[in-house]
């Protein structure tokens, strides 16, 4: 073989090997920006009653329970803590005869949850929930229900009204008896309030 001939085989040879090093190679591991899911996603307009559907597994109905109740406990106390404040902001009757019922609401789902072993998510704070779409509907509802009484009487009624929507939703697909009877005491509760506050437009 000549010397020409060497050369040019040689070279192709390391061409063949570069190509493959370059194929070979890892992908790039920086890993992009990703905004996480919330729990749920209401809508955060006082005048609205649309329903949020809290998110949750859809290969387990545990998982939905379990996501549900997280959810449910909390759109709860947002109601308790809406209602504590708006009692305070305007002293309207109504606003402090909830409260007790509220309250109650709460303990209700605390007892289920503890049964199927769930944390409670719950703060200890007013108006600081983990839920940050909760977070920002109570938020925004304050801001309403500060305007005057008629706007915080608005408020009550959104709240009930996206609760009902809500508990209704996951009647839909809960399984467990002790649950279903706890979701249907609530929605029956909500429907009261939601009366109450009505009388008072």
């Amino acid at each position: 073989m000549s010397k020409i001939l060497r050369t040019v085989s040689t070279a192709f040879v390391s061409s063949l090997v570069l190509i493959g090093t370059v194929a070979c190679a890892p992908a790039s591991t920086s890993t992009p920006s990703v905004t996480p899911s919330t729990t749920a996603s209401p809508s955060t307009s006082a005048s609205a009653s649309t329903s949020a559907e809290p998110s949750a597994s859809a290969s387990s109905s545990v998982n939905d329970t379990t996501a549900h109740l997280r959810f449910l406990i909390e759109e709860e106390k947002l109601a308790f803590d809406s209602y504590t404040q708006l009692y305070a902001k305007w002293g309207a009757r109504v606003f402090g005869n909830i409260l007790k019922s509220e309250a109650n609401h709460q303990s209700q789902v605390l007892a289920v949850m503890n049964n199927l072993n769930i944390g409670d998510p719950r703060s200890d704070s007013v108006g600081v929930f983990k839920n940050a779409d909760l977070q920002a509907l109570y938020d925004e509802l304050m801001v309403k229900g500060a305007k005057s009484a008629q706007d915080a009487y608005e408020v009550g009624i959104a709240i009930e009204e996206r609760d009902i929507a809500d508990i209704t939703d996951m009647l839909a697909t809960a399984d467990d008896a002790d649950y279903i009877a706890m979701l249907e005491r609530l929605r029956q509760g909500s429907e009261n309030h939601l009366r109450a506050f009505n009388n008072q437009i």
